[in-house]
C-alpha cells in the first residue's frame, strides 16, 4: 500500500466516523434540539469530509459537500427556517453524502445527475432566503459549488487616515498531510470572507535531496481587509488544522487611500468589460503573487488596548484534544493472538506446579502467580482496545424507525438506552442485521394502527425500546415493544401447517414464542416489502448463534414482546468450567452455567417417552449424558459422576453428565471450523495447559439437538 492510499484509507476511516456522528446529531435535531451546538457540529462534519475529498480529487463529493454546506451554513445563521422540511432534506443529503464517500471508496462513478434535484433544492432555499441571486455581502446565491478568487493590488504607502482588518500567519507544521487536510483548501474558505491577499513563504523549501514529497514547507500570510469581520470567523476556519499548525492572527490598520484605490480599480475593471463573469464565475486556484510591502501591526495606546479588551474578551486558546492513533485491526488481533498464547503458556506453567515444586520454590510461585495476575491486566488492556460502543450500530435505528412508520402508517417512537456500552468489534459486526429484523418484526407485527391502539386503550404512538447493559461476561441487548404481543394460537395454527410441529405436540407459551426463529416461518398472509417470506428472524437466530450468542423471547398478548439478546464480551478468550469426559477434556462457558451437582444427590426420572430428565427443586430438567452424546465409553460410577445445570435460550435449561469437574480457568478460543469442521453440540477449541486440546461445549448446540430429535420422532 502506497503513501496515499494510506491517507486515503485514513480519511475514509474518519468518513465513517464523521457520518455516524451525523446520524445522531440529526436524530436529535428531529427530536426537537435544534440548539446551535448541533447545527455547527454538522456543518464542522461536512466541512471535514468535503476537505479531505477535495485533498483527493474526489470532484463529485466535492461538489454535493460544498452545496450542502452552504445550505447548512444559511440554516445556522438563521437566513432559513429548520422546518421540518428542511430537516428532511438535510437528512436526505446526508444519506446522498454516505453515498458519494461510499462510491469514491470503492473508485467507482455516481450517475452525474445523481443528487441534482437535492442541489436544485438548495439553490431555491437559499435564494428564497436572500431575495435574489447575490447581496452585497458577497454571499454566493447563484452557484454554490463555486469558489471565489481573491481581488490582489500592490500596497501603497500609508496615509494618515487608517482603517482595520486581519494580518493572518498560517504556518503548518510538516506532518499536515497525515490528517488529510490541504492548506489550499483552507485559504479558499478564507476567501469567501472578503478580499483577501496571500503570500506564500517559500525561504524553508530544502533541496532537492531532502525534499520529502508529504511534508508541508511552505508558510502563508494573509492579509484580509475588512474590519466587520469577528476574529472568531477566521479561526472557525482553521479549528479542522487545530494542533497541526501554529497560527497567528493580529489585527492592523491599513489606508484608507489604498481601500479607495481598490474600490476604484474594481469600478474600472467593470466598466471597461461589459462581459464581466458574475461573482460565481470567479472561480480559480489561489497562486503566489508578488510579494506586497508587508503592513506592520501598529500597537495602539494603553487606554485604546484597554477599551477594546473590554469590548471583546480575548479568543479561547484551543482546546487540547484526546491523543489517539489509528491502528489496523489486522494488527490488534495479531496481539491479541499473541495474548492468547501467553495466557496458554502462563497456563501451562502453572499446571506444571505440584506440591512438592510449590514447597520448595516459593519464590518461582510467587513469580508465577505475578505473571498471571500481569497476564490478565494485559488480556483485559487488549480486549479493551478492540472494544467499540454499541453505538455505532444503535445510530442507525432511528432512521429505520421512521422509515418503517412511514411505510405502515404508524405512529412509533424508538428509545435507546446504554448506546455507550462496549463491546467487541468483532460482535458488533455481526449485530447490525440481526437488531434491523427484530426492529422490523416489532414495527410491522407488535405496534398496532393508531385506530387499534385508541380502541385498546393505549396511546396513539407506540414505543420501541433499544437498550444495552453489560452482565457478567455478557452484553444483553434488549428489543421491547408495547404492541398487541405474539398471538399464540395463531403461530401454532401455521406451525402445525407448516409441519414445524406435530398436530399431537403440546407446546408452552415459551416453546410457541420461539417458533418465530423457525425457517420459512411467518404470520403474514400477504407478502410485502417489509415481511411475509419468513427469512427476517432465521437470521437473527442464526447470526446471533454463530457468534456464541442467544436469543430470549417474553411476550404478553396485549401487552407487547421483549426480546434479549445475550452475547459474549468478546469472541477471542473464555472463562470456562473445565471437565473430564471419558477421559478427555471438555471445557463449558461460565456463563451458562447455573450449578453443579454430584448424581448421587439429585433425583433422575423418566419421561413417557423415555428420556431422561433432573429433578431439581420440583423442576423437570432434560438431561444429556455427553458421554453417551459423542459415543463414547466412560468406567466411572454413575454415582460418582456430576450433573453440570446450564442454561439455554430463556429460561430453558439442560443438565450436562460429565465424569469429573477439574475446575475455573480462561482459555483462548479456537475456531473448529476453520481448523477442522463443524460438529453440532461444539462450540469450537483450545489449547489446555497440558498442551492437550479441548472442546467448547455449545449449550444451546445441544439443546437444540433433543429438540430435532423429538420433532423427528414426533
Amino acid at each position: 500500500m502506497s503513501d496515499l492510499d494510506e491517507f486515503k484509507a485514513t480519511y475514509f476511516d474518519e468518513c465513517s466516523e464523521l457520518l455516524i456522528d451525523l446520524e445522531e446529531q440529526f436524530t436529535a435535531i428531529q427530536d426537537g434540539d435544534k440548539s446551535s451546538d448541533r447545527m455547527n457540529a454538522i456543518f464542522r462534519a461536512i466541512h471535514s469530509i468535503k476537505g479531505g475529498a477535495g485533498a483527493f480529487g474526489f470532484t463529485s463529493l466535492v461538489g454535493f459537500a460544498h452545496e450542502f454546506e452552504t445550505l447548512l451554513d444559511f440554516v445556522r445563521n438563521d437566513k432559513i427556517d429548520f422546518t421540518n422540511e428542511v430537516i428532511k432534506l438535510c437528512i436526505r443529503s446526508n444519506d446522498l453524502v454516505a453515498d458519494f464517500v461510499e462510491a469514491a471508496r470503492n473508485g467507482e462513478e455516481l450517475d452525474p445527475e445523481y443528487g441534482v434535484t437535492e442541489k436544485a433544492k438548495f439553490v431555491a432555499l437559499c435564494k428564497a432566503s436572500s431575495g435574489d441571486s447575490g447581496d452585497e455581502s458577497g454571499e454566493p446565491m447563484e452557484e454554490f459549488d463555486i469558489e471565489f478568487t481573491p481581488v490582489l493590488v500592490e500596497m501603497e504607502e500609508p496615509t494618515e487616515e487608517v482603517t482595520e482588518g486581519w494580518l493572518v500567519e498560517f504556518i503548518p507544521f510538516r506532518e499536515l498531510y497525515t490528517s488529510a487536510n490541504d492548506p489550499l483548501l483552507l485559504l479558499r474558505e478564507l476567501v469567501e470572507l472578503g478580499e483577501v491577499e496571500v503570500k506564500a513563504i517559500l525561504k524553508d523549501i530544502p533541496l532537492l535531496t531532502d525534499f520529502e514529497p508529504f511534508s508541508v514547507y511552505c508558510t502563508w500570510e494573509i492579509t484580509i481587509k475588512d474590519k466587520d469581520i469577528e476574529e472568531e470567523s477566521i479561526r472557525e476556519i482553521f479549528e479542522f488544522v487545530d494542533g497541526d499548525c501554529e497560527l497567528k492572527i493580529t489585527k492592523f490598520e491599513m489606508p484608507v487611500d489604498e481601500q479607495a484605490f481598490n474600490e476604484d480599480a474594481k469600478s474600472e475593471d467593470l466598466e471597461e468589460d461589459e462581459d464581466m463573469p458574475s461573482f460565481a464565475d470567479l472561480a480559480a486556484e489561489i497562486a503566489p503573487k508578488p510579494e506586497p510591502e508587508k503592513l506592520k501591526p501598529k500597537v495602539a495606546d494603553n487606554a485604546a488596548n484597554n477599551a477594546d479588551s473590554d469590548a471583546k474578551p480575548a479568543p479561547k486558546a484551543p482546546p487540547v484534544g484526546m491523543q489517539s492513533i489509528r491502528v489496523d485491526l489486522d494488527k490488534v488481533d495479531r496481539v491479541v493472538n499473541m495474548v492468547g498464547e501467553l495466557v496458554i503458556t502462563q497456563s501451562m506453567l502453572t499446571q506444571q506446579m505440584d506440591d512438592n515444586l510449590r514447597h520448595r520454590y516459593q519464590e518461582l510461585v510467587r513469580g508465577l502467580e505475578v505473571l498471571a495476575t500481569t497476564t490478565r491486566g494485559l488480556q483485559d488492556s487488549v480486549m479493551a482496545i478492540r472494544a467499540q460502543p454499541v453505538k455505532s450500530v444503535f445510530s442507525r435505528m432511528p432512521r429505520l424507525v421512521r422509515e418503517l412508520a412511514s411505510k405502515t402508517g404508524k405512529k412509533i417512537k424508538l428509545e435507546m438506552v446504554g448506546e455507550n456500552t462496549e463491546i467487541d468489534k468483532t460482535v458488533i459486526e455481526q449485530l447490525s442485521d440481526p437488531l434491523t429484523h427484530m426492529i422490523r418484526n416489532s414495527a410491522d407485527h407488535g405496534i398496532e394502527s393508531v385506530e387499534k391502539r385508541v380502541e385498546s386503550g393505549k396511546e396513539e404512538t407506540g414505543t420501541i425500546r433499544l437498550s444495552a447493559e453489560q452482565a457478567g461476561g455478557s452484553i444483553l441487548i434488549i428489543i421491547e415493544d408495547d404492541g398487541a404481543g405474539i398471538n399464540r394460537e395463531r403461530v401454532l395454527q401455521l406451525a402445525r401447517e407448516k409441519g414445524v410441529v406435530g398436530e399431537e405436540q403440546q407446546l408452552s407459551d415459551d416453546q410457541i414464542d420461539n417458533l418465530i426463529f423457525a425457517p420459512g416461518f411467518s404470520t403474514v398472509e400477504e407478502v410485502s416489502d417489509l415481511s411475509g417470506r419468513g427469512v427476517g428472524m432465521d437470521v437473527v437466530l442464526s447470526n446471533i448463534n454463530k457468534i456464541g450468542g442467544s436469543v430470549i423471547v417474553k411476550s404478553v398478548p396485549g401487552r407487547g414482546t421483549r426480546m434479549t439478546l445475550r452475547l459474549p464480551l468478546t469472541l477471542a478468550v473464555l472463562d470456562v468450567m473445565l471437565v473430564r469426559v471419558a477421559d478427555c477434556p471438555y471445557v463449558i462457558p461460565l456463563s451458562s452455567i447455573v450449578e453443579t451437582m454430584q448424581c448421587a444427590r439429585v433425583e433422575f426420572g423418566r419421561l413417557p417417552t423415555g428420556a431422561r430428565v433432573l429433578k431439581v427443586r420440583g423442576e423437570y430438567v432434560q438431561s444429556m449424558d455427553l458421554a453417551s452424546h459423542f459415543e463414547m465409553t466412560t468406567d466411572v460410577d454413575e454415582k460418582d459422576r456430576f450433573v453440570v445445570l446450564c442454561e439455554a435460550e430463556g429460561t430453558n435449561k439442560l443438565a450436562l453428565i460429565v465424569d469429573a469437574i477439574i475446575g475455573q480457568q480462561q482459555v483462548v478460543i479456537k475456531s473448529l471450523e476453520e481448523n477442522f469442521e463443524r460438529i453440532e453440540g461444539i462450540a469450537g477449541g483450545t489449547i489446555l495447559g497440558d498442551g492437550s486440546v479441548g472442546l467448547i461445549v455449545d449449550v444451546q448446540g445441544l439443546k437444540n439437538s433433543i429438540s430435532n430429535q423429538r420433532t423427528a420422532a414426533a
